[in-house]
């Protein structure tokens, strides 16, 4: 497959998620009870960017940006300063 497919197959998104493909298989359901997507009916393969968008709804530590007035900031750290 592809590397500029938008779409996976069952084996990319166990590789994405960390999983070998077995222990995906035996926790497919317990995954999509938690919101993991389906695969696609017409394609028969996993939208790349639905797996993405579910891991990043997962993430418990967000990213350091803040957004004051409209400017945004990122707080960065200097590693020249120390």
């Amino acid at each position: 497959m592809s590397q500029i497919s938008l779409n996976g197959s069952v084996k990319w998104a166990a590789a994405r998620i960390g999983w070998p493909l077995i222990r995906f298989k035996q926790k497919r359901e317990i995954l999509e009870t938690n919101g993991f997507p389906k695969v696609d009916r017409i394609t028969n393969l996993y939208v790349k960017a639905d797996i993405d968008a579910w891991i990043n709804r997962r993430r418990q530590v967000a990213d350091q940006i803040l957004h004051i007035g409209g400017a945004q900031i990122t707080t960065e750290v200097n590693l020249d300063a120390i």
